[in-house]
Parts: C-alpha cells; sequence; structure tokens
C-alpha cells in the first residue's frame, strides 16, 4: 500500500508567498493614488509585511525628529531649544536712577577793573527760580519774600497806565548783615504766560514804594501792583533785582484769579 502524504512545503505556504509581491503592488498603486497614505504604506511594509525592509533603506523622520520645531533633536543628536511661548517679551531692564544736583545762583557780576560804561554793557544774570511763596536768598545775608498775593482791580493815576483786572503782592527785604543796604537802585517787573509777556505797572490800589535803606538786621517792604489779564495767572513770574551786580532773583508758580 502506498503512502499518499508528500513532503515539502504545505500548499498554502506557497500561496502566502506568491501573494507577497500582488499585495505589496496594490499597496504601492493605493499610495500613489491617495495623498499622504505613502507613510502608511510605508509604516506597514516596516512592521511585518511581506517582503520586509528594502536594503539600504532608511527610517523617515518622524514629527518628533523634524529640524528646526521648538524642543525637538535633529538626526545629528542636537537639541534645539524650546523658543519662548508666541506673545511674550523679554522684561526690559530697569532704569537707572541719576542724580540730579540742584541747580546753583549765577555769581555776580565781576566789576573789578570795568568802566560804568563796559558794567552797563553786561547782562545782569538771573537765579533759578522759586516758588511764589519761597523765601530767596539774593545776597549773602540779604532775603526777598511775596507776600499777600491777591487779585485786585488795578487803577490806572500814572500817564501811560491802563486800569483793569491785575494782581497786587509784598516784597519784603530782610537785612541780616551788619551794615545797612540801598534800595534806592531795587526794580520789581512781572511777566506772565508762556512767551513770558511783560506786565504793566500800576499806581494802586494800595502800591507802596521801598525805603531808600534798610538798617542791619531790619526788614523793608513794598506793596506792588501789576496787570495780569485773568486767564493768564496760571503762569507768573515775579523779579527782583536788588542791584545791578546781583543775579535777579525769580519767583513763579500760579497768581489767584
Amino acid at each position: 500500500m502506498k503512502n499518499s502524504s508528500r513532503s515539502g512545503p504545505a500548499p498554502g505556504n506557497g500561496a502566502a508567498r506568491r501573494a507577497g509581491p500582488r499585495l505589496r503592488a496594490a499597496l504601492l498603486v493605493a499610495a500613489l493614488a491617495l495623498p499622504g497614505a505613502g507613510l502608511v504604506v510605508w509604516a506597514a511594509t516596516q512592521s511585518g509585511m511581506p517582503g520586509g525592509t528594502p536594503q539600504g533603506s532608511q527610517v523617515a523622520p518622524s514629527a518628533a525628529t523634524v529640524p528646526g520645531e521648538a524642543g525637538s533633536t535633529t538626526p545629528g543628536g542636537t537639541t534645539t531649544p524650546a523658543a519662548p511661548p508666541s506673545g511674550t517679551e523679554s522684561p526690559a531692564p530697569a532704569p537707572t536712577a541719576k542724580a540730579t544736583t540742584p541747580a546753583k545762583d549765577p555769581a555776580p557780576v565781576d566789576r573789578k577793573g570795568k568802566t560804568e560804561q563796559e558794567l552797563a554793557t553786561i547782562a545782569q544774570p538771573v537765579a533759578p527760580a522759586v516758588p511764589l511763596t519761597a523765601k530767596k536768598t539774593v545776597k549773602s545775608g540779604i532775603t526777598a519774600t511775596i507776600t499777600e498775593l491777591q487779585a485786585v482791580d488795578g487803577e490806572a493815576r500814572g500817564i501811560g497806565e491802563v486800569a483793569g483786572p491785575a494782581i497786587r503782592f509784598k516784597v519784603t527785604v530782610v537785612n541780616g548783615t551788619t551794615a545797612a543796604v540801598k534800595l534806592g537802585t531795587a526794580l520789581v517787573t512781572v511777566t506772565y504766560g508762556n512767551d513770558e509777556t511783560p506786565a504793566s505797572s500800576l499806581s494802586g490800589p494800595g502800591a507802596t514804594e521801598f525805603p531808600l535803606t534798610v538798617a542791619a538786621g531790619a526788614s523793608a517792604s513794598s506793596t506792588l501792583v501789576f496787570g495780569v489779564p485773568k486767564d493768564q495767572r496760571a503762569d507768573v513770574r515775579i523779579y527782583f533785582s536788588l542791584d545791578a551786580l546781583t543775579p535777579i532773583a525769580a519767583f513763579e508758580g500760579q497768581a489767584p484769579q
């Protein structure tokens, strides 16, 4: 009796080998027909599909290893640092505070070796302005202060004066030296507004003049009236000149309406 069995591979194994090339060809056709399917087909052939990985092929880079992406690793092994979140900026360095030096009064006019004509051509310096209510040292031992600043109706009594809205104030000079100080050449002027428009002096009401001198350790005052429009009193400057050689004292601020 003859044995009907045959040696060799089972019929099923041969069918699988014959189906392998056909299956790969079908997958390649699908890859060409469908955009984006190529990566799926390629991945499938690397995970047990018949035929295996062709010799010399390389593994396609995944999204985590695409060069240039924040925090990614390049094929060479270099890690790209993650970029800061969109819309954020590095804080600017804090500004360094600068020390400021208070402005100093200018030096008195040097009269040595100069004639009266030469002295007349020298501009009288003006000291940095102080608030209207501040006490100002105009010369060593001598101070000037503005007080009793108020709005009045100016009176015109002198030649060229025009009555109208005005301000009135008192200038008090204190002589802290040991000698009498002359006030006969003292001069007070007023300006107002951004353009420093000169204000016109008026005779009243209540205007008075300085005495010719102020004794050592004593004080003297003068009450003055200047025409200043009501809408220009936000920026008023009062200048006091003791003499032609001493820097002019400047007071500035808002005058009453």
